[in-house]
């Protein structure tokens, strides 16, 4: 009897997610290959050009020995103006003082204080004068929901995001590192797999940052689970998590590069095939089909346009910023010419 040839053609829902799946796979370019073209922006997403970068740290940066990431931001103020907004922190009076004394035992001799306890305050008398002359502007961990509550949508939110357009840095850890984008993880289980019917409570941002989700304390405190949630439920979005002592420097709202200890976690859904988010009952655990993961430790970099990573070896990172601290410290023609007159 002869051997029947097996049909192409597939029926189903589950074929047509393996189809789906197998597409995906061979559109994906290869290590070797060339990369997607950039997404297309819907006309809703487009808007005016950044032209300043996000420093998004996950938490617990290094702030009394090597300091890292906060060399980068005080490389990126050139030694001009910091302000340090504390609307996140519960204890603002003792976070303005860890962070003055940081920024000023690294260079720079004009660091300023917003703290805001009303947002009365920002809409009766907005200190807009805080922004004259300043090259970055950092947010401090605490809450992200006192961040938005108190600060978004008043005229120095808008003047921050008109610094930040026009080539200002802005930075924030733990809580400021979840505010950047236009959807926030505000809460949410840790240190498990996510089930469907768990709350995950998201918020909008400050917009600083499309298309992302950022997660704060990543490894440390077990947010996986939950990170893939939030892509399951919007898989335009991609997911970030960031390790404590991490930080990503976004430019151009185009690309980030990764410094520090820790790690970045990228979870991409944009080509998942199946998910039950929304279909089982909601004590089951989620499941998330071709979903793509990638990690990134210091030196890598990710083009948020075409979702792809690259490699940079970390020590490059580390070399950069030492010639950049040794130029700032070195004295100018000037000073020298002065110093040998004296």
């Amino acid at each position: 009897m002869a051997r029947k040839t097996r049909g192409t053609k597939k029926n189903g829902n589950g074929s047509r997610e393996r189809v789906a799946q197998r597409r995906t796979q061979m559109t994906r370019p290869s290590d070797a290959g060339r990369g997607p073209p950039a997404r297309t922006m819907a006309p809703a997403e487009t808007r005016r050009p950044v032209s300043g970068r996000l420093i998004i740290i996950g938490g617990h940066e290094d702030r009394e020995n090597d300091r890292l990431i906060l060399r980068q931001v005080t490389d990126c103020a050139k030694r001009g103006r910091v302000v340090v907004c504390t609307v996140a922190s519960d204890v603002p009076q003792e976070l303005w003082k860890t962070y003055e004394r940081a920024f000023r035992e690294l260079g720079c001799s004009d660091v300023v204080h917003l703290d805001i306890e009303r947002r009365a305050d920002l809409l009766i008398d907005p200190p807009l004068h805080l922004l004259e002359g300043a090259d970055a502007f950092f947010f401090t961990g605490g809450g992200q929901l006192k961040i938005t509550t108190r600060f978004a949508g008043t005229r120095l939110c808008a003047a921050v995001e008109e610094f930040y357009r026009k080539g200002g840095t802005v930075a924030g850890t733990s809580a400021g590192a979840a505010a950047m984008s236009e959807t926030m993880l505000v809460t949410g289980p840790s240190r498990e797999s996510h089930k469907i019917g768990e709350s995950l409570q998201m918020a909008p941002g400050l917009g600083f940052l499309r298309d992302v989700i950022v997660d704060q304390h990543f490894a440390e405190r077990g947010r996986i689970g939950r990170l893939l949630g939030a892509v399951a439920q919007n898989p335009r979005f991609i997911g970030l998590g960031i390790d404590e002592d991490t930080a990503v420097i976004v430019e151009r709202e185009e690309r980030f590069t990764v410094i520090g200890a820790g790690a970045v976690y990228v979870a991409d859904a944009e080509d998942a095939t199946y998910t039950n988010v929304a279909e089982e009952e909601t004590s089951r655990a989620l499941s998330l089909f071709n979903v793509r993961l990638h990690v990134l430790s210091q030196g890598d970099s990710y083009d948020l346009r075409t979702r792809q990573p690259s490699h940079r070896f970390a020590k490059e990172v580390e070399e950069r910023l030492e010639k950049s601290e040794h130029r700032r410290k070195a004295p100018s023609h000037a000073e020298a010419a002065g110093a040998q007159v004296h």
